[in-house]
């Protein structure tokens, strides 16, 4: 955020390999609640991002009622979607007071309705402190999403791919972790950050209300996971750096009981999702390598979904995989390639719409950017920075098929290889 380099007197590069990609520095700025200073900008600490993009499919999204037909498509047909104001977001980023700080998104999204509203959000109160000879940094975090918080790039919301299309495809299954979008729950929890090495964290997620959602901007709100109670959200990493080097290794969860699609009278299902990360980062004068990889396993009781005859099995499992590398030259260069996979049990009702009765999708996705203001944009915009990039997702395996994907509402007219995008992005923030 350009408000982050005013306030902390610091070029982006400082807290970016390559952003939204963090190092150890912007881990820490973001730890320490947003509220690290040194610069003299009296400017207060807002900014401004705009995404615009252009998507091309391998084939042309030719199953107008089916499945893969989205409602934002343009025109039964359509190969190609420009859009000059994909994401339009306005943030107030920085220091509040003293210990205090915040990452508030505000966003207009030009996808599926034009909508304006609250997107993701972190508020911090954090401070230091010692023990004997143990230090630490302890915080508060408020947040509306799961993983929003976190400082490394292996979780949901933050890892890779970076920026995606609103045209793109995606999967109908995903564990529960990875589906909370910014205007669906609300949490709050505590962390400690113990000697810079050890990281703790425990918090809570309630779902909000429908009329709550649409007031922020979440139209229509998302009821397929809504929360029953209180859901615990936990985070424990361990980030040994020397030198140049830094690697964490850690775990991340997330256990709800969830009235599906807020439909009362049937109880609820039972979800437990539990994963693992880790991080290697290598962050030279000029070079720099990060390695990334997740895993994550759900446990799903399915006693509600059964019960209203939803899904063939009470019990079914989903498991994801993802992983990446990337090289940066100069914090001015980015090249990122990354596979992922998702696969669960086969279930005749909940994955009705293909042959196996299968989640199964996996494929590849490589990035190459250019950052040209990492180090500080020249003129009368000294904090402007931009990320430009051309990226390429193509799929081995959708929604259970390698072809034929969708074979009940458009059979033999769509193979895996056909949702291929080439997706070619300006990311700019001022």
């Amino acid at each position: 955020m350009p408000s982050f380099a005013r306030q902390t007197g610091q070029p982006c590069a400082s807290c970016h390999t390559a952003f939204p990609e963090l190092t150890p520095f912007g881990r820490r700025f973001k730890l320490g609640g947003y509220t690290l200073e040194g610069g003299d900008s009296k400017i207060p600490p807002f900014a401004a991002v705009l995404q615009s993009t252009f998507t091309e499919y391998a084939r042309k999204l030719d199953a107008p009622t089916g499945t893969y037909a989205p409602v934002n498509a343009g025109g039964f047909g359509d190969n190609n979607f420009a859009d000059l104001a994909q994401q339009t977001s306005l943030f107030y980023a920085g220091k509040i007071y003293g210990n205090l700080g915040a990452f508030v998104q505000t966003t207009f999204s030009n996808d599926y309705g034009r909508v304006f509203g609250l997107d993701l959000t972190d508020i911090r109160y954090a401070n230091s402190a010692t023990i004997g000879n143990i230090d630490f940094i302890y915080g508060i975090t408020a947040n509306n999403a799961p993983t929003v918080q976190d400082v490394w790039n292996t979780t949901p919301v933050w890892r890779f791919p970076f920026i995606n299309s609103n045209f793109a495809l995606s999967p109908a299954a995903s564990t529960m972790i990875e589906s909370f979008g910014s205007s669906q729950t609300a949490g709050i929890g505590g962390y400690l950050f113990i000697h810079d090495v050890l990281y703790v964290e425990l918090s809570g997620y309630g779902s909000l209300t429908p009329a709550i959602q649409t007031a922020l901007g979440s139209s229509p709100p998302a009821l397929t996971y809504t929360i029953d109670g209180v859901a615990p959200y936990w985070r424990v990493a361990v980030e040994p750096n020397w030198g140049d080097y830094s690697w964490e290794v850690g775990t991340f969860g997330m256990a709800a009981d969830i009235i599906p699609n807020r439909v009362f009278g049937f109880g609820t299902d039972k979800l437990a999702d539990i994963g693992f990360d880790t991080q290697f980062q290598w962050i030279g004068d000029v070079h720099s390598i990060t390695a990334r990889a997740s895993y994550i396993y759900e446990k799903q009781l399915l006693d509600a979904t059964f019960a209203m005859g939803n899904s063939a099995n009470p019990r079914n499992n989903l498991r994801s995989f993802n992983i990446s590398a990337s090289y940066i030259y100069d914090h001015t260069v980015s090249l990122t390639g990354g596979f992922f996979k998702l696969a669960g049990s086969p279930d005749a009702i909940a994955y009705a719409n293909n042959f196996n009765f299968s989640p199964n999708s996996q494929g590849w996705t490589v990035d190459l950017a250019y950052l040209p203001f990492s180090h500080g944009a020249p003129g009368p915009w000294p904090w402007l920075n931009a990320r430009i990039g051309l990226a390429y997702t193509w799929w081995t395996q959708f929604d259970g098929g390698v072809s034929d994907i969708d074979p009940v509402q458009c059979p033999g007219c769509r193979s895996a290889k056909d949702n291929n995008t080439l997706l070619l992005y300006a990311w700019t923030a001022f």
